[in-house]
């Protein structure tokens, strides 16, 4: 494969959305710069050294994860890429739903419709947005079909969109670099003190945002020759994605107190915006600006998946499972529009249905395949077998890198799977001691009784 094809991929499959709509969220509620420097941290101390892990590992079998649970004879495989392709589909369903919003906010905004909108009441137009189900229907099947349209040339088509992006996102850092420098400098926003929750969200939010690499790293490694360093292009990758995330909350600094004053989550950061708009008149363009490069990252954050859906065996480009998956993600992504916490016949545990598709592919499934890939590579694959793809003059960065795979790592992504997996059900610490316990129990009773 090309160099430039695999460097475009590497840096697009790692934008995102959630860039633009997650990370100032949190950010404003969770500490505000203390939690970009938690974000930043665990970007390059958690997610960089198990990215890496995921090129070596596709290095070493170039093999694609379904035959590898075809071939092997074992049980827990199968389950694991059972649940890869799970979680890749139910993402793939959420960011169509998602950029749904955003593509409707930025056509209403660049054809004048949103000017006129927000000229009576910002409340009214985007309760009027959410009613119109069937312009957002026919926003996702728009978007369904570009996608599958760029999908069918997989790696070809993948570096040509993202090779039009990229340029895109960096103009829009360099553009607002003064905002990035008050962000820092300025008054409205400190280093205030976090909690364990904080950190916590964190980790688990700079986990999920790099949830595409995650998943074709290890398809993207398949391709590269053993002898190519890739350790300073995993470093690039990581500072582009944390400095376009970063940028995105500058930009939005002006109506973080908004966001912060809600107790709402869905659309906060684009209600801000709108409020923006109302109260300055420079504050459309600097919507239209915002909405325009995150229409553009939103409306290509699935194509990274599709390419797993579509690369199911090696060398082969397999197109009617890249139309089967996006033929059952468009109708599962309209369900998430009448699914909202007003409609608990939608809902588990009083959560909307997004919510729980991203608990699931992205607090549990993603930390847990992590987990696995850190155990993988960091225990059982000789030094010798990675050592050139790390660091082929002094073997010191590699040692950092496996002692982090080995320990530091595992215990990180073991907290915050547990933490999630027990948020999910709304269930206690001590509730899952007492089921252990009791489990344990049983055990005992039944190789007691058949001693007898």
């Amino acid at each position: 494969m090309n160099r430039l094809f695999i460097l475009l991929i590497l840096f697009g499959s790692q934008i995102g959305l959630a860039d633009f709509l997650q990370l100032p969220l949190y950010a404003a509620r969770h500490g505000e710069l203390s939690f970009l420097l938690l974000y930043a941290l665990f970007k390059l101390v958690i997610v960089l050294p198990l990215l890496h892990a995921e090129l070596v590992a596709g290095r070493l079998h170039r093999v694609m994860p379904l035959e590898l649970a075809v071939e092997t004879p074992r049980v827990w495989p199968k389950v694991l890429v059972a649940l890869l392709f799970l979680a890749a589909f139910l993402t793939l369903a959420s960011h169509l739903h998602s950029s749904s919003w955003v593509l409707a906010m930025t056509v209403d905004s660049l054809n004048g419709t949103l000017t006129d909108s927000i000229g009576f009441n910002s409340t009214l137009y985007w309760y009027e947005l959410s009613a119109d189900r069937t312009r957002l229907i026919q926003l996702i099947l728009f978007q369904g079909a570009l996608l599958f349209l760029l999908g069918w040339f997989a790696w070809r088509g993948a570096a040509l969109v993202y090779a039009l992006i990229l340029p895109a996102c960096a103009l829009f850092v360099l553009v607002n670099l003064p905002a990035l420098w008050s962000l820092f400098t300025g008054a409205e926003w400190q280093w205030l003190p976090v909690n364990e929750e904080s950190i916590l969200l964190a980790l688990r939010y700079a986990l999920a945002s790099s949830m595409a690499g995650f998943m074709i790293w290890y398809l993207v490694g398949s391709f590269l020759p053993d002898s190519l360093p890739t350790g300073r292009w995993v470093l690039g990758v990581q500072l582009f994605d944390i400095l376009l995330g970063v940028t995105a909350l500058a930009v939005l600094l002006p109506v973080m107190e908004e966001v912060v004053a809600s107790a709402a989550d869905t659309g906060q950061v684009l209600q801000a915006l709108l409020q923006l708009a109302i109260t300055d008149n420079s504050g459309i363009r600097e919507l239209n600006g915002f909405l325009s490069i995150a229409t553009l990252v939103g409306a290509l954050d699935s194509l990274p998946l599709l390419l797993l859906f579509s690369l199911l065996y090696t060398g082969q480009t397999r197109r009617d499972s890249l139309f089967f998956a996006l033929f059952l993600a468009i109708p599962v992504a309209s369900l998430l529009l009448i699914s909202s916490p007003s409609q608990l016949s939608l809902s588990w545990f009083g959560w909307p249905l997004s919510t729980v598709f991203s608990v699931f592919s992205l607090n549990l499934v993603t930390p847990l395949l992590a987990l696995l890939v850190a155990i993988w590579v960091g225990w059982f694959i000789k030094p010798n077998q990675v050592l050139k793809q790390v660091n082929p003059k002094t073997g010191a960065r590699y040692w950092a890198w496996r002692l982090s795979l080995k320990f530091v790592i595992p215990i990180a992504l073991a907290l915050t799977f547990a933490r999630a997996s027990l948020g999910l059900v709304q269930v206690t610490a001590l509730d899952v001691l007492l089921v252990a316990l009791l489990l344990v129990l049983v055990w005992q009773g039944v190789r007691w009784v058949r001693a007898l």
